[in-house]
Parts: C-alpha cells; sequence; structure tokens
C-alpha cells in the first residue's frame, strides 16, 4: 500500500509500504531510540550491566540457572487467558513492527548503527513486501486479461502418509494448506534435496512451524477478501488502476483493516494489563507516553521478548497427531533446517480450534508469564552463542580449556544457554533504559496501579526474595545489582509473575507494548480505518460488523474458501461425526 491510503490513488498501491507525499520515508519513522525520547537518553539512564563483560556474563549465568529452577519447580504454568495461538499473532505484529539491521549475541560488542528496516508498521508488509510490482514472486500469475497479480500464493501438503487418519465422510481435502516453498534445481547453488526456499515477503515467516502456519492464515484471509470483493460486483478497474491491481489494492485495504481490528480487540487486551488497557481505553487509544517516531529498543529488546515465556513446550497441530510435536520439532521445522520434510506433512497444518477458541472449542492454552522460560528456549536456539573470557574478550574453545574450574562455572550452562541468555545479551548491549529512568517515564495513573513501581523498598525486597528461592549461590554484589538495577527483561517477567499471576503483562511492558501500538495504529489510522473508501468496502462484505477476534476472522475464511469441511480439519465443527 501506498498513495492509495488516500482518497485518490495512482496505481501506486501495488508497490509496497507509505512513503509519505514527497516519496520518501522520514528516517525517524525508522531509527530505533530509547522509550519517551526522541533523541538518545542521557547515558547515565542506560543499562550496562556490571563493570566488565565477563562479570555481567557470570551473573547472567547465575540468572539463567535460577529461571531454570522455577522453570523446574511446580505451580499452575497454564495461561487460561491467552490459548496458544495469540502466541504466534504476537510474533507475526512484530515481524509487521520491526525487523532489525543489528544482531550481535556477544557481550562484548555494541550494536552501533542499529536501524529498523521496516519502513511502515501494522500495514501487513510483512506479508506484501514491496507489492506485486516489486516481488511478483509472492502473487499467483495474473489471469488472461489482467495486468497485475492480485492473490497471494500459498503452497501445498504432501500426499497423505500411510499411517494417516482416513478422510472422515463429507470431508474434502484442500492441499494448499502451507506457504509457497520450491526447490531450484538450475542454479549456480546446485540441485538441494526438499524444498529449501520460502517466497515470502520475510524469511522470519518460516522461524517455526507455528509462525509459517499463522502467515498462511492470513495469505488465505487476503484471497478470501479477494474472492468476496469479486463476488460482491466491484468494477475489475478504474480510470487509474488497471485490471488485477484495482482488485490488489480492494483487498488489501480491507484485509489490513481485519487485521488491525483484530489486534486492537482481541490481541492487546489479553496482552495488556487491564487497569493498563482501561487507561488507553480513556485515552483515545493513543498512547500513554511514547511518540510515533521510530521504535524503543525497550519494545524491540525486551518488552516484546515477554513473548518467548509464553511459548509451550509442545503443540497438537490436529488430530492427526494427537500427541503433539514437541518445542524443539517445532523450532525446527522450516525450510531452512529441514528442506527434505517439504511438503510439509499433513499433521502439521493447523486445525485453528487447536490455538483458538472457536465455536466453543477447548484450545491449548499458552504459558503463564514470568521468569520459568521453558527448559527448550533455555537451550536451544539456532542463534550462536558467544561467550567472553575474563579478559572481555570472545571465548574461543582454545581458551576456554585453560580456565580454571572457578571460571568455567561462570559461563552459562550449556543446558540453560539459549534464547533467554541471547535477550539478556541483546539487552544489555542495545542501550536500553535503566529500570529507574522508565519508571519516571511513567504517568501516575499508571503508577497507582503498581505499588512496586513507586517503592524502591518494596521492589528490592520483591527481587531478593525471588533470587533466594533455589540452591543459586548469588554474591552480596550480585544480590544488590540484580535488586537495585535489574536487566529490563527480568524485571518484565517477575513484574508480569508478581501484579498478574503471569496471566499478561505488568505495568511497565504493558505501557511500552501498548504505547508502541497505539501509535502506529494512530499514525495509519487515515490510511485504513478513516479511509472512506476502506469503510465504504468493509460496509459492504461485514453489514453486521468486520471481524473483531481471531475466531471471527478464522470464521469468515472458512466460509469465503470453503474450508469448513477441509481436511485436515481448518477447523473442528463442534458437532460433526469424527471430528
Amino acid at each position: 500500500m501506498n498513495a492509495h491510503r488516500g482518497t485518490t490513488t495512482a496505481g501506486l498501491a501495488v508497490s509496497g509500504g507509505v512513503q509519505g507525499i514527497a516519496g520518501i520515508v522520514d528516517p525517524r519513522q525508522v531509527q530505533f531510540r530509547n522509550f519517551g525520547n526522541v533523541a538518545g537518553a542521557d547515558e547515565a539512564k542506560l543499562y550496562h550491566g556490571l563493570e566488565t563483560p565477563w562479570a555481567t556474563q557470570c551473573l547472567f549465568a547465575k540468572l539463567l540457572r535460577r529461571m531454570s529452577a522455577a522453570s523446574a519447580g511446580g505451580g499452575n504454568k497454564t495461561n487460561e487467558r491467552i490459548p496458544a495461538g495469540y502466541t504466534y499473532l504476537a510474533q507475526f505484529a512484530a515481524h509487521d513492527i520491526i525487523r532489525n539491521s543489528s544482531l550481535s549475541p556477544l557481550l562484548a560488542a555494541h550494536e552501533a548503527e542499529r536501524r529498523n528496516e521496516r519502513e511502515e508498521a501494522l500495514l501487513l508488509d510483512v506479508l506484501y513486501g514491496g507489492g506485486p510490482f516489486s516481488d511478483p514472486g509472492l502473487y499467483v500469475v495474473a489471469k488472461p486479461g489482467e495486468v497485475v497479480r492480485s492473490l497471494m500464493r500459498t503452497g501445498p501438503m504432501a500426499p497423505p502418509s500411510p499411517n494417516a487418519m482416513a478422510m472422515p465422510a463429507g470431508a474434502c481435502p484442500f492441499a494448499i494448506r502451507d506457504l509457497p516453498r520450491f526447490q531450484q534445481a538450475d542454479l549456480s547453488d546446485g540441485f538441494e534435496s526438499g524444498r529449501t526456499d520460502v517466497l515470502v515477503a520475510d524469511q522470519r515467516s518460516d522461524d517455526n512451524a507455528n509462525i509459517a502456519q499463522m502467515t498462511a492464515l492470513f495469505l488465505h484471509l487476503h484471497n478470501a477478501v479477494a474472492g468476496a470483493l469479486s463476488s460482491s460486483g466491484i468494477p475489475k478497474k478504474d480510470v487509474e488502476l488497471p485490471a488485477g491491481a484495482y482488485l490488489f489494492d480492494r483487498t488489501r485495504r480491507v484485509t489490513t483493516a481485519i487485521y488491525r481490528n483484530v489486534l486492537q480487540n482481541d490481541l492487546l487486551p489479553r496482552l495488556i494489563a487491564k487497569p493498563i488497557w482501561d487507561l488507553y481505553n480513556a485515552n483515545g487509544f493513543r498512547p500513554l507516553v511514547d511518540m510515533p517516531q521510530g521504535v524503543p529498543i525497550e519494545f524491540s529488546h525486551a518488552a516484546y521478548r515477554l513473548g518467548h515465556s509464553m511459548v509451550r513446550l509442545s503443540y497438537v497441530f490436529n488430530d492427526q497427531h494427537p500427541e503433539g510435536e514437541g518445542l524443539e520439532n517445532v523450532l525446527l521445522n522450516r525450510s531452512s533446517s529441514r528442506p527434505h520434510r517439504f511438503p510439509v506433512s499433513e499433521h502439521w497444518i493447523a486445525d485453528w480450534s487447536h490455538f483458538f477458541q472457536i465455536a466453543g472449542s477447548t484450545p491449548q492454552f499458552s504459558r503463564r508469564i514470568g521468569p520459568t522460560v521453558n527448559e527448550v528456549l533455555l537451550s536451544a536456539y539456532s542463534m550462536p552463542i558467544l561467550c567472553v573470557g575474563p579478559d572481555s574478550k570472545p571465548l574461543d574453545p582454545a581458551t576456554a580449556g585453560l580456565l580454571s574450574e572457578a571460571d568455567r562455572a561462570a559461563l552459562p550452562d550449556p543446558n540453560a544457554s539459549g534464547l533467554l541468555f541471547s535477550d539478556l545479551v541483546r539487552g544489555t548491549i542495545g542501550g536500553l533504559l535503566r529500570l529507574d529512568a522508565l519508571i519516571e517515564q511513567l504517568p501516575q495513573a499508571a503508577l497507582a496501579t503498581a505499588p512496586l513501581l513507586g517503592d524502591a523498598g518494596k521492589r528490592d525486597q520483591a527481587i531478593r526474595s525471588w533470587l533466594q528461592g533455589s540452591t543459586v549461590a548469588f554474591t552480596a554484589a550480585e544480590a544488590t545489582e540484580l535488586a537495585e538495577n535489574p536487566p529490563l527483561l527480568f524485571w518484565l517477567l517477575l513484574e508480569a509473575a508478581i501484579e498478574q499471576d503471569g496471566l499478561c503483562f505488568g505495568t511497565i511492558g504493558s505501557v511500552i507494548v501498548g504505547d508502541v501500538f497505539m501509535a502506529r495504529f494512530a499514525a495509519s489510522r487515515a490510511m485504513i480505518e478513516d479511509d472512506p473508501i476502506t469503510q465504504d468496502l468493509v460496509a459492504r462484505l461485514f453489514p453486521t460488523g468486520i471481524p473483531r477476534t481471531m475466531a471471527d476472522l478464522i470464521l469468515f475464511v472458512a466460509s469465503a474458501l470453503n474450508l469448513g469441511d477441509a481436511w485436515p480439519r481448518f477447523i473442528t465443527p463442534p458437532t460433526t461425526p469424527g471430528a
């Protein structure tokens, strides 16, 4: 979407993201910065860890072991407020807000020249890329007589395996249920087994099996809207847009409006604490603190990483494999890791009734949010984990062999040094605000909902109490550092557990995440929600109201694409025999 987001168009709708009146993106929109700060914050207000990378690494190693001990403990870890599918809807939206140009897993490094490569947010650039002119490979080849491609490509499943469940009477196969993947045999890199490449606007859409299915769902949503618009009798073209381009323009408008409506009315109220959500409601769904320009690194490097604690240890995709798939398999089932596993087998196809509450279904739920990240994410992750040595230089295997026993014990636990360690490292080298500096940014109405934020002594006591809940031995200096100056991600996890029993984000996490979404909604509302063309199309397609929830969205797709009886199930009808 581009100039079409106003009331006049000139065929630019098919080219990609908004570029402003002059066709140039304001650089302030794509730079990272600190929360509540247009420019960089005072260096004294930033978190840097302990005096050396080695000392910080030692602290993180103990913190990881403490979190691992908490993960192994008892207690209810099931979050009935957030069905499992919302974890990956949140990841999909995060990819639509941020595409970080700098990724470093080394404590001794710095994230200089960091830039957000996502020029516009929450406009489904993650799905559409540059549009059918710029990224034609994402789109179905145009029909004869059409100038521009208008439908999204999707990919097939493999033929049913010999041990697949028999298709129930009345069901019908619907094979195009995955991302479009392919095998290119005639290029310089030669022939590889399986489908090694994925035709998606953002390669992170194939980071894991769940986000791949979520992206495929939105590809289906676009095609469902296109079909519904075609059936509604809209013209094939107008004086400004040729055949195909007109349908794509109108379809993208409506698809984006549905997506944003679901984020605001279904996802965010589940993630954000109710007292903070009430403040947004009273404020006209505008930010409480932050501003539209740029993205705060406290969001990208800490607050939105709370989603990692929501990830389950296993997922049931459909009734073909009721035992489910373990998380490690879910993370590795992608073209870059297992090209020989594609086209995808039938038991990896999502029956969305297992992920969202649809027509009375009981879905899988996410994990409660807290400092109890599951053991797979503590250890299994594709990013290389680079340690530092006592001299603060990168630690190579030869150097590691020379360490004393005491120094070896200070390295991250090899069974607890995966994604969480990477998150803590990036939160240290990224230049995030210290917790006390963030608290200063909060309005009094938000502080009034969170007693710990207004009382440093109580906050100190809460952290120390948690640290003492295992056999991990922190030195007095380490305990004091964590209590008085905790890494932001650690505090946000603990805050969610203390304030909300892990059912949603705590106060600071809610404000950081809420402000980012509200600012992005406000910045582009005139292009979507307040656009007369979009309003007319939505009213025509949805006379009783645009979909507000993921259940509404999925039921619309099922109806528009005749997927109600698809096999494997797209949704499970509550009364269908054999469902």
